[in-house]
């Protein structure tokens, strides 16, 4: 049986006229003697199950092809005869015909496919086999199970059977485009399911009843389904579509692995099952592969040469929740909270600050993730503590960091009631992160002085030391950057905005006079690529606006300004170069409760950047878990040996 991509419904039967109405079915000639009408009792309808639909079809056709053969059972269920199909070439409708044998007075029961193993079976122990790997040479849909029943007779003897799929199919459409892929021979696609540690049965033996449609597994199964191409492999030059049938055991959050193989590249990323899977329907897997943020190209000798990883920086606001310290921070609840929602959101590293009192919550929740050294809580409230506050964490799967080296800031500035600068040892951390095979990027994570509101030149001290703790973070990197050869991330809550503090001149510009190139990505992403001009009001976002007319309101929320940064750096002549290509400040998954403000007579800055001055407004305010949302940003990698 082949796939018909041309059709609107899946609809099989037999020298009738087929209607493109999913709900008209126009009968032709009646049947030959003995025959068998067959058809699909409803049209199979598609429920995406890893992001939008490819286009607006929302079925398949299937077609009969020569040397088809169904198995026909009659009232006794042990008797059983097989049928092929008549005449020659491929339809959408066709005519099955008991084969070497006289048909059946009365046939009541059938299934699809007929083999030999089933000959002498009865129709409560039947045996099939959705096989793990399907070569596509010849167009051939595998494992299309079917069992179907009598209805009415269509005149002349012959009967109408309303046939039923047993499994799930995958209608996968591949988009190679800004891939290494593209215009490439593809050779083989694999799907594997996963549940947690342990994998998805979709694929294997099994039996089946052809009365009522129940199946069950023979042995362990395979979670995983591969089609391959040889002789007729289609190109990559335009999207390409293909079908699968597997098991309907699949659930909502289930772990799809999907691996793309052409002669010279193999890309493989995962996403997450949208749906529980059930028989009969078809589910679109649109594998758009430059869409997906966890995709990585490798090239035939198995060298990374694209891809995409995502980090984050969080203020986990981890001082003890009590009076007169830290009165209405998240304490345990709240960063159990934090630590189990960073930990479904998967990003691949994360940056944390603050990671005092209530760091076992936060790492009980992130199980999914190695960490750096917890340098411990602040126990002493009138001398330096031996903590930076710093965490890093590394997903277990596919991500490694080693080198851990700290550094602490020369200059700090800030006594106990003055933002604790001077109680820990602020400073900043270096690892190694391996992101893919080969492909290897130094990362920073830092947690810088306070801002102390007195001023925006380094006549006040509190700016002095945090933009003296900028340069000292600068010329490490940079000399780091030159030695290594590959690019940096400079991650974590700098306590600095654009708008009032000199970044630009002491860290951008001098960056680039050492012949590297720096970005911050939301610059990029969100502004257009234009710096915020220094000395002037600040850009706030919603949550973080108190209502006074020293802030601007930004009605975007990602065009507004927070103390938590990201920047990065590519060495120009390096083998791997990064590039920004998603920037979020994270309100959403980290509401903690919502409430209604308003403001009015304040300035606002609207989507397009102009600044309305005197406004009225009205929205609903996110509160977080911590005082602080995460800075995501999504980087695409490029290697070239």
């Amino acid at each position: 049986m082949r796939k018909y991509f041309g059709m609107a419904a899946m609809l099989l039967a037999a020298q009738i006229l087929y209607s493109c109405s999913n709900d008209v079915l126009g009968y032709g000639e009646e049947g030959s003697k003995g025959q068998i009408v067959a058809r699909i009792a409803q049209p199979a309808t598609t429920r995406t199950a890893m992001g939008n639909a490819v286009d607006g079809s929302n079925a398949v056709g299937i077609v009969w092809t020569d040397g088809d053969e169904i198995g026909v059972f009659d009232a006794s269920g042990t008797s059983q005869k097989c049928y092929a199909k008549v005449g020659q070439g491929t339809a959408a409708t066709a005519a099955f015909a008991a084969s070497g044998t006289t048909a059946f007075d009365e046939p009541v029961y059938a299934y699809y496919p007929y083999n030999e193993a089933n000959a002498s079976n009865d129709i409560h122990s039947l045996v099939g086999d959705l096989p793990s790997v399907q070569n596509m040479d010849d167009g051939a849909l595998h494992g299309d199970y079917k069992i179907g029943s009598a209805n009415t007779p269509t005149g002349e003897g012959s009967y109408e059977f309303e046939f039923k799929h047993l499994f799930s199919m995958a209608r996968i459409t591949i988009d190679a485009a800004d891939t290494p892929l593209k215009d490439e021979k593809l050779k083989s696609l694999t799907v594997s399911v996963s549940r947690g540690e342990a994998g998805v049965p979709i694929a294997g033996n099994f039996t089946f009843d052809a009365e009522d449609g129940s199946w069950k597994q023979m042995d362990e199964g395979k979670n995983s389904i591969t089609l391959t191409w040889n002789e007729n492999s289609p190109s990559l030059e335009q999207a390409f579509t293909c079908y699968m049938s597997l098991f309907p055991v699949i659930r909502t959050g289930d772990l799809f692995t999907i691996t793309v193989s052409t002669e010279n590249y193999k890309a493989e990323f995962t996403a997450n099952s949208l749906t529980n899977f059930s028989p009969e329907q078809i589910y679109t897997f649109p594998v758009v592969l430059e869409k997906y943020e966890t995709i990585k190209v490798y090239d035939k000798d198995g060298n990374a040469v694209q891809g995409k990883f995502t980090c984050a920086a969080l203020n986990v606001d981890g001082l003890p929740d009590i009076p007169l310290v830290n009165e209405g921070g998240p304490g345990s609840d709240g960063t159990t909270a934090i630590g189990n929602i960073m930990n479904g959101l998967g990003y691949d590293f994360i940056a944390v600050s603050e990671d005092f009192a209530y760091h076992d919550e936060l790492a009980n929740g992130m199980t999914n993730y190695n960490m750096g050294t917890y340098r411990g809580t602040v126990s002493n409230p009138f001398g330096k503590n031996n903590t930076d506050g710093l965490g890093f964490f590394w997903k277990k799967d596919g991500i490694t960091a080693t080198g851990e080296t700290m550094f602490e800031f020369n200059e700090a500035y800030g006594g106990l009631d003055g933002g604790a600068n001077t109680l820990i040892a602020k400073g900043f951390r270096h690892y190694v992160v391996t992101v893919a095979e080969g492909v290897t990027v130094d990362v920073y994570i830092t947690h810088m002085n306070t801002f102390g509101d007195g001023g925006n030149t380094e006549d006040d001290p509190w700016v002095h030391a945090q933009l003296s703790q900028l340069r000292q973070l600068r010329d490490y990197v940079v000399a780091k950057a030159k030695e290594n050869n590959r690019p940096a991330i400079i991650m974590g809550d700098t306590n600095m905005r654009y708008t009032r503090h000199q970044i630009v001149d002491n860290l951008i510009t001098p960056v680039t006079s050492e012949g590297l190139q720096i970005a911050d990505p939301w610059i990029e992403i969100q502004r257009g690529g234009v710096y915020p001009t220094w000395n002037t009001t600040s850009l706030m976002i919603r949550s973080k606006f108190g209502g006074g007319n020293t802030d601007i309101l930004c009605a975007d929320d990602q065009r507004g300004e927070v103390v938590d940064k990201m920047w990065y750096i590519n060495v120009p002549d390096a083998a791997i170069q990064l590039k920004a290509i998603s920037y979020m400040n994270e309100v959403e998954h980290f509401a903690k409760s919502t409430e209604e403000v308003s403001y009015s007579g304040v300035n606002v800055e609207d989507e397009a950047g102009n600044i309305l001055t005197n406004q009225n407004v009205s929205y609903t305010k996110v509160n977080g878990y911590a005082d602080h949302f995460p800075v995501v940003v999504s980087f695409e990698y490029t290697y070239g040996n």
